[in-house]
């Protein structure tokens, strides 16, 4: 079955109801070949490029099976989901994009978010409803502001991690711990803009996410075990292979040389 998008009224009411399921579907999609180079990302924000990691991992090669509203488009929330460390590869978090659907896309559309990332010890097999208690130390807020959702009319591939936010403050992950992205929406009303997502059962779906239709709140009203598709993105090179193919452009590099000496030696020598 191919996915499909509730009726607008439908997706009113099930807010209402702070029922979690705004899209259901299963999806037969074919392997494809997983982003490393966030060259090709077209976004209302403006990003430095870097090397894209996606989770879940499995998702990296395939769409997934449903899309949904939440937490980017849903108004009045608090949003939370779980992220398996040992699929992250990187230590230094610059910036996350989600990645638009492949049959459903929305209006551009204005909100109002908080990020916050933050490491547990929590997993998609206990993640806990107390919203602070989930943290195994103090999490970061990475962006705080007024963002614009580019219009998309569906056509999602793999590759089109559309909608990125851009980090004012890195975040910096703790090896051995899982991650938490947190979410406050308040904006003041809700929109439909799905965004690609991985469903309840499926065996790569190795995510869970919680939440409450108060931005305020301590503690979420619903909870499961899916969640959205998430690229996640440094801003400097981590290996070698990083600088070659022009790639240092990307990462404000003069040179070739310049890059790969970063990755060396760690000593900076761009110029912002």
């Amino acid at each position: 079955m191919r996915k499909f998008l509730l009726p607008p009224l439908l997706i009113l009411l099930l807010v209402a109801c702070a029922d979690t399921t705004s899209v259901v579907s299963v999806s037969d999609q074919a392997s494809r070949i997983s982003p490393t180079v966030r060259s090709d990302i077209t976004s209302d924000v403006t990003v430095t490029a870097a090397t894209a990691h996606v989770l879940p991992a499995a998702y990296a090669t395939v769409m997934g099976e449903v899309n949904n509203i939440w937490p980017h488009t849903g108004a009045h929330m608090r949003y939370q989901q779980v992220f398996l460390g040992s699929e992250l590869d990187i230590e230094k978090v610059d910036g996350l994009c989600l990645r638009h659907d492949e049959l459903f896309g929305g209006r551009q559309s204005a909100v109002h978010l908080t990020v916050k990332l933050g490491p547990t010890q929590m997993d998609n097999t206990n993640l806990s409803t107390v919203f602070d208690d989930n943290y195994s130390a103090p999490p970061t807020e990475v962006f705080s502001g007024d963002i614009t959702i580019p219009a998309t009319t569906g056509a999602g591939t793999i590759n089109s991690f559309d909608f990125c936010i851009d980090f004012t403050t890195s975040y910096s992950h703790p090896a051995g711990s899982n991650l938490i992205v947190e979410f406050v929406n308040s904006s003041a009303t809700a929109v439909s803009h799905p965004k690609d997502a991985c469903q309840v059962g499926a065996v790569g779906c190795t995510t869970r996410r919680v939440m409450a239709f108060n931005a305020a709140a301590a503690t979420a009203t619903q909870a499961d075990n899916s969640g959205l598709i998430m690229s996640f993105f440094t801003a400097d090179p981590e290996v070698k292979v990083d600088c070659m193919e022009d790639r240092w452009v990307e990462y404000g590099f003069s040179n070739q040389g310049q890059c790969i000496r970063f990755v060396e030696t760690e000593k900076d020598s761009r110029r912002y």
